[in-house]
C-alpha cells in the first residue's frame, strides 16, 4: 500500500535522477512486495497502466481501492477464463488423440470383418460347388447283349460321358426269335437280320444308349468334328455295304445318313482316312476307300470318294485305281512325309501311295484343290515310276506285304513305316523311304503289337511265329536295330490277333496276350485252386489264359483271366484318373458242343488290370522269388502320360 500511495503522490513528468538518495517510501515498496505477489501483474504493460490509473485518481483513494477491486475480480475473472481454455485444449488433445488411436482399431476390425466374409463365402461355395467324383478301383463286369447272329462284332472305345474312361462301343447283330408249340424259343434264320449299337460304360458296363443300325457295321470310328476345337463328339458308322452315318456319340442320336456311297458290288477296304477341311466348312472331312466284294482277277481296282463331315454329301466324284497284285489289300491308310504332304498307301502284296493333292484333282478338277494340299513332297515325288505315272512305289518284293503299320516317333516329328511279311519284319524310314532293318522269322501270326519294352523311347515290337508242331514262339524284337530282346518258347497255341499293349506310368509296355495252358513250369501263388482244376478238367485244353508279360520281370507271366470261349474281338484303355487300365474282350459261345458254331449269346468282358494283377497267377519261365514278384507287381502303375 505503501508503494501505491509512493507511485499516487509523483506528479507526472518528474524522474529521480539520483539514484542513490534513500526513498522510504520505495524500500517499503520493496519490503511489501511479498504481500503484493498474489496479484502477479504481467510486466507487458499491467503495472504501467495501474499506475496510471492510480495517478489519475490520486486525490480519490475510495475510488482508487475501489477500482483495485475491480482490477482484482477481473484478474480472477481472467484466470477462470484462462483455466477454461486450458481445460478445452487439453479436451481437444485428448479427443484428437482418441480419435488418432481408434483409425488403427477400425482398419483391424474392416479386416477381421472381411477376413471372416471371404472364410464364409468360400465355405458356402465349398458346400454348393459339386466336386468331382472320385472313381473307385475298377474290378469286372460282364454284360451280355443277346444272342449273336454269327457275324463278328465291331468294337471300338470312345469316352462319350466325359468321364474321363474310355467307354465301349460294340455293334454286333442277331436273328428274331418266335415261340414254338411248347412255349420255348427258337431262332428263325429266315427272319430279318437285327443290328444294333449299344454303348457299354468303361467303368461299370452298364448301358448308356442303343441305336438300330440298318445293316452290318464293318467299322466305327469316333473323334470327328471341327478342325480347330479338338477331338470331335462325331462317330462314323460304315456299313459293310451302303451306308455312311454319322451320329453323335454322347446320345447316338443321327446327324446325317449317305446311302449307296460305294458302287455296286463294292465293300469298304479300310477304315475311313480322316482328311483335313476340304471343302472350307471348319469341319474335318472323310475319305473312303472300297474294294471289290469278290476278287476275280490279278486286276483289282480300288474306288475313293471324298465326303463331307458336315452334311455327308460327296466332294467330287469317285476315283478309281487299278492296282496289280496278289495277297490280302493293305490300307489304305493315311501318312504324312516329312514335307508335310498327306499320302494315301494301299496295294495288293506291294504297297503304292497316292497324293490327296492328286486324288482331290481327280474328283474335283484341277482348279478347285484347297491351299494346304498344295505343296508337293520333293523327295518322294522321285519314286513315281515315270512321269505319268499316278502312284509312288512304297514297297514291292517277292515276299508279299501282310500288313503295314504307320510308326509315329516319341518326341519327334515324323514316323516310319513297318511292313510284315509272312516270314520276315522290314523297317523304312519314312523320309527317304530307305530300309533301316530287316529281322527274319517264320510264320508271323497276326500283326506285331507295338509298345515299350526298353528305355530308348524308339517302339518295339511283339511277334508270335509257328516254330513246330503245336509249339509257338513269343518275341518282342528292338525298334532301333530288329535284335531279339525276349524270347519264350511256349507249347500252346497264342492267339496273336488279341494281342495288346498298356502303357505303363515309367514310360515302358507291359504286353497282353491269349494262349491255352503253356507247357511251362508253374509256380501258383493266390488262386492255388486254377492250376488243379485244370489238371483235372479233361476239356482243359479248350481254355485260354490271358497273360501279361512286364518288361522289368520277363522271366514270369500274369495269368489275369480265362476264357473257355475264343475271343473275338479285344480293346484296350486306360484308367488315367486312378493310375489303372483295363482290357475289355468280346466272346461269342456256341449253344452246341462244336465251336464252329457262333450263334450263342454274345458276352462282352471289362476287366480292370490293378484289380487283375492282385488276384492272378504267376507263371514262371525261370527261378524267381514269388514274394519279390507279388511286391512289385502291386505298386505298378498305367498312364499315357510319361514321367
Amino acid at each position: 500500500m505503501a508503494a501505491a500511495l509512493s507511485r499516487a503522490l509523483k506528479l507526472p513528468g518528474k524522474k529521480i535522477h539520483d539514484l542513490g538518495e534513500y526513498d522510504p517510501l520505495r524500500q517499503a515498496d520493496s519490503d511489501d512486495s511479498e504481500d503484493d505477489g498474489n496479484l502477479r501483474y504481467q510486466k507487458n504493460g499491467n503495472l504501467q497502466t495501474e499506475a496510471s490509473i492510480e495517478v489519475t485518481f490520486d486525490g480519490d483513494v475510495d475510488t482508487a481501492v475501489e477500482m483495485r477491486a475491480l482490477k482484482v475480480k477481473q484478474w480472477r475473472l481472467d484466470e477462470t477464463s484462462s483455466a477454461e481454455v486450458r481445460a478445452t485444449e487439453v479436451s481437444d488433445e485428448f479427443t484428437i488423440k482418441t480419435r488418432r488411436s481408434l483409425v488403427p482399431c477400425l482398419r483391424t476390425a474392416a479386416f477381421l470383418l472381411s477376413l471372416a466374409f471371404s472364410m464364409v463365402l468360400v465355405l458356402i461355395c465349398a458346400f454348393f460347388t459339386q466336386c468331382p467324383r472320385s472313381q473307385p478301383l475298377m474290378t469286372s463286369w460282364n454284360r451280355s447283349l443277346g444272342q449273336t447272329a454269327g457275324f463278328p462284332p465291331v468294337i471300338t472305345l470312345w469316352d462319350v460321358n466325359d468321364d474321363q474312361v474310355s467307354d465301349v462301343i460294340v455293334s454286333f447283330s442277331s436273328t428274331g426269335k418266335t415261340r414254338d408249340q411248347r412255349g420255348g424259343l427258337r431262332l428263325q434264320a429266315t427272319l430279318k437280320l437285327h443290328v444294333s449299337v449299344a454303348v457299354l460304360s468303361g467303368v461299370d458296363g452298364s448301358v448308356l444308349w442303343t441305336s438300330p443300325a440298318p445293316e452290318r457295321l464293318k467299322f466305327i470310328q469316333c473323334g470327328i468334328g471341327y478342325v480347330d476345337g479338338g477331338p470331335g463328339s462325331v462317330c462314323l458308322l460304315v456299313g459293310i455295304n451302303h451306308m455312311l452315318k454319322a451320329v453323335n456319340s454322347s446320345s447316338g442320336s443321327s446327324l446325317w445318313e449317305m446311302k449307296s456311297v460305294y458302287r455296286s458290288h463294292q465293300t469298304p477296304a479300310a477304315p475311313a482316312v480322316l482328311l483335313p477341311d476340304m471343302d472350307g466348312d471348319g469341319f474335318a472331312d472323310i475319305l473312303l476307300g472300297s474294294r471289290p466284294s469278290v476278287l476275280t482277277s490279278r486286276i483289282r481296282d480300288i474306288s475313293f470318294v471324298f465326303v463331307s463331315g458336315a452334311t455327308g454329301t460327296l466332294i467330287g466324284q469317285a476315283v478309281s485305281y487299278n492296282v496289280t497284285g496278289e495277297g490280302k489289300l493293305i490300307g489304305p491308310k493315311a501318312y504324312v512325309s516329312g514335307g508335310g504332304v498327306l499320302y494315301v498307301m494301299f496295294g495288293y502284296g506291294t504297297i503304292q501311295a497316292l497324293s490327296v493333292r492328286d486324288m482331290y484333282k481327280q474328283a474335283n478338277g484341277k482348279d478347285s484343290l484347297p491351299a494346304p494340299q498344295q505343296s508337293q513332297d520333293t523327295v518322294w515325288e522321285w519314286k513315281r515310276r515315270g512321269n505319268q505315272s499316278e502312284w509312288l512305289e512304297v514297297y514291292s518284293s517277292n515276299d508279299s506285304a501282310r500288313d503295314l503299320q504307320i510308326l509315329s516317333r516319341r518326341g519327334e516329328s515324323g514316323s516310319d513305316i513297318l511292313i510284315t511279311t509272312r516270314d520276315r519284319l522290314q523297317l523304312l524310314n519314312g523320309q527317304h523311304l530307305r530300309q533301316l532293318w530287316s529281322a527274319n522269322g517264320s510264320s508271323i501270326e497276326g500283326a506285331p503289337v507295338t509298345g515299350f519294352f526298353n528305355e530308348d523311347n524308339i517302339l518295339d515290337f511283339l511277334i508270335h511265329i509257328s516254330s513246330g508242331s503245336n509249339t509257338r514262339k513269343s518275341l518282342i524284337i528292338d525298334g532301333s536295330s530288329g535284335e531279339e530282346l525276349w524270347r519264350a518258347k511256349l507249347g500252346c497255341h497264342i492267339q496273336g490277333s488279341e494281342a495288346a499293349s498298356i502303357p505303363l506310368s515309367d514310360g515302358r509296355s507291359a504286353f497282353l496276350f491269349w494262349a491255352k495252358e503253356c507247357g511251362v513250369k508253374t509256380s501258383v501263388s493266390g488262386v492255388a485252386s486254377l492250376s488243379q482244376a485244370q489238371r483235372t478238367d479233361p476239356n482243359s485244353q479248350s481254355q485260354y489264359h490271358l497273360y501279361l508279360l512286364h518288361p522289368l520281370y520277363s522271366s514270369v507271366l500274369l495269368e489275369l483271366a480265362n476264357s473257355t470261349e475264343v475271343v473275338t474281338a479285344s480293346a484296350t484303355g486306360i484308367f488315367e484318373q486312378q493310375k489303372d487300365a483295363f482290357y475289355v474282350s468280346m466272346t461269342a459261345g456256341s449253344t452246341q458242343k462244336s465251336h464252329e458254331s457262333r450263334t450263342g449269346p454274345l458276352l462282352v468282358k471289362g476287366l480292370g488290370l490293378n484289380w487283375a494283377i492282385s488276384h492272378s497267377r504267376v507263371v514262371t519261365l525261370e527261378e524267381e522269388t514269388i514274394g519279390t514278384i507279388r511286391k512289385f507287381f502291386s505298386q505298378i502303375r498305367f498312364s499315357a502320360v510319361q514321367h
